[in-house]
Order: structure tokens, then C-alpha cells, then sequence
């Protein structure tokens, strides 16, 4: 009898996505935490990994890479144009540009660790069946000729806030 009661509780476990992790690799010198198994996607040469962090799926987690050499930039540049508001803009909109009507909120500076960056809230007024999401949560950092890009997508009347420190605090750069 308490071998079933056992095996009960520990199927539980593994099913539920609360408790499940998937350590991704962004590149080979970073990784990021999803609650499962994240599925890829390639946009314009950009491969971008995403899951679903909630059990009914209206929240979405993202994360990608963006090696900023193949635009001819170098991480002098980087490093030289952290406070440059214009360089930063420019980023910005590349992350949020995939959600077509979506506006700035805010942004604020973010250091963790050797890494800077920062976190940025979208808000998109007029969510569509093809792009459902209110809010975009977004994290990016600035590592040397790379730029890492967390995300947290939310439809109206969901929290995606709460996902935010535990998928954001996730990423590991060497």
C-alpha cells in the first residue's frame, strides 16, 4: 500500500510543470532555466527559445542570444554605448519588434554580477489572435559581443510578473 501512495505522489511531481526544470543553452557560455522542455524557433537567422511557464499556457517564457559581430559591432561598442539612450532604443525595439503595436512602459538599469543591462516593461494595447500578449517583461544583458534577451509574455488577465524574478534570475553566463 505505501509503495502506490509513493509512486502516486511521485508522478505528481514529475508531471507538474511547477516543479519540472530544463536547463537550455543559449550559447556556450550561457544557460537559462524554462519549467520544461523549450521549443525553438528561428526568426530571420535568430533562433529563440520559448516555453509555456503556467499550466493553462497564456503565459510564455522566451530567450535568445544576439551576437552583435554579425552586424559589425564589437564588444568595445557594446560597452561604449551601454548609457548611449539612442544605442539602447535600438535594441529595445529589435526585442520588442516582433509584437507589432506594442509601446515602452519603462526601463530600468539592472546589474548582476560583471553583466549590465536592463528591464523593460511593453504594453500592448491591442492584442490580436495572432499576437495575444498584453505585457512583455524584459530582461537584457550585455556580455562582451553578446546580448541576452528574456522575455515574459502575458494574455490580458493573467500575472506574468510573478514568473519574472525566478526566469530572469535564472540566467548563468561564464
Amino acid at each position: 500500500m505505501s509503495k502506490k501512495i509513493i509512486l502516486v505522489l511521485l508522478s505528481i511531481v514529475l508531471c507538474n510543470t511547477g516543479f519540472a526544470q530544463y536547463t537550455a543553452k543559449l550559447d556556450n557560455r550561457s544557460s537559462v532555466v524554462f519549467p520544461s522542455k523549450p521549443q525553438e524557433m528561428n526568426q530571420d537567422g535568430q533562433i529563440i527559445l520559448y516555453s509555456m511557464m503556467d499550466k493553462e499556457n497564456k503565459i510564455t517564457g522566451m530567450a535568445t542570444v544576439i551576437d552583435v559581430t554579425q552586424y559589425g559591432v564589437d564588444s568595445n561598442a557594446v560597452a561604449a554605448n551601454y548609457n548611449n539612450s539612442m544605442f539602447v532604443d535600438i535594441i529595445l525595439q529589435n526585442v520588442a519588434g516582433q509584437f507589432t503595436g506594442a509601446e515602452l512602459v519603462s526601463k530600468k538599469k539592472v546589474a548582476i554580477g560583471k553583466l549590465m543591462g536592463y528591464d523593460v516593461v511593453f504594453k500592448n494595447h491591442n492584442p490580436t489572435e495572432a499576437v495575444p500578449y498584453e505585457n512583455i517583461y524584459a530582461h537584457v544583458m550585455f556580455a562582451g559581443s553578446h546580448i541576452y534577451a528574456l522575455s515574459i509574455l502575458d494574455v490580458t488577465g493573467t500575472d506574468g510578473l510573478s514568473f519574472t524574478d525566478k526566469f530572469f534570475s535564472s540566467l548563468k553566463v561564464d
